[in-house]
């Protein structure tokens, strides 16, 4: 099954309003749903393509559409475009982890403090002397704690209290260094390495573990049936 609708007229910029057309696809299974803004001849548009489902929503209806359809439509086209590529089982879908793991969490880098990095070199150097000399070699418990310490640190929140004192926020070494504070969404954070994480975290029904397989959530035949109850475009899309 397959359908192009012309919904509305998009803004673009340096030009007229130009129309937007969506080309719906089902085969039984997969719903997939992509739009273009104005497409040209020459195979290039005058505005956004693909997954542009917010210019539409921003797009003024035509003809035999209303902003109810047209709200209605792109609600649609993001909760069930693509339904056959879902990283959440159908029990982590009801407890919202689909949501929960577009949420932003940060991951900081520390850096070992100079004067850390020091004691850390020194206790090296310490027992690679006594190695040399063929000397036993017992370390002090601050010799054996700062050679345990990581140059580097990356965590999702603050520093343990005994080891905060010898870490400072990594500064960029070059163009493009993310420095201290790095952005991640919940579902690209496995739940091992932060409590905020849900990447590979088991299902507490099931035990599926989130993001490890692509599964398939039905579309309701409802959706279906009024996605195919639109009218089609009454202009013919040089492509879409």
């Amino acid at each position: 099954m397959k359908k192009i609708v012309n919904p509305c007229l998009c803004e673009v910029y340096g030009a007229a309003p130009a129309r937007a057309f969506a080309k719906i696809e089902y085969d039984g299974k997969r719903l997939s749903i992509c739009g273009v803004v104005g497409p040209m001849s020459n195979g290039n548009c005058k505005g956004s393509a693909g997954q542009c489902v917010d210019s539409f929503r921003e797009g003024r209806p035509i003809e035999d559409w209303t902003p109810d359809m047209l709200k209605k439509f792109c609600d649609i086209w993001e909760r069930w475009h693509m339904n056959d590529m879902r990283a959440a089982c159908e029990h982590q879908r009801e407890l919202r982890w689909a949501e929960q793991a577009t949420e932003e969490i940060t991951l900081y880098h520390y850096s070992l403090t100079r004067e850390a990095s020091a004691a850390k070199k020194a206790a090296e150097n310490a027992a690679i002397e006594a190695l040399r000399n063929g000397k036993p070699f017992t370390p002090t418990e601050e010799q054996t704690f700062f050679a345990s310490l990581p140059y580097g640190l990356d965590i999702y929140e603050t520093p343990p209290e005994k080891l905060a004192p010898h870490y400072v926020p990594k500064k960029p070494l070059y163009t493009g260094d993310r420095g201290f504070e790095e952005k991640k969404t919940r579902g690209w954070v496995r739940f091992d390495e932060s409590e905020k994480g849900i990447l590979c975290k088991p299902c507490p029904v099931c035990g599926y573990k989130y993001g490890t397989s692509w599964l398939t959530e039905e579309v309701p035949q409802e959706v279906i049936d009024w996605l195919f109850a639109l009218p089609v475009t009454k202009v013919r899309p040089a492509w879409v």
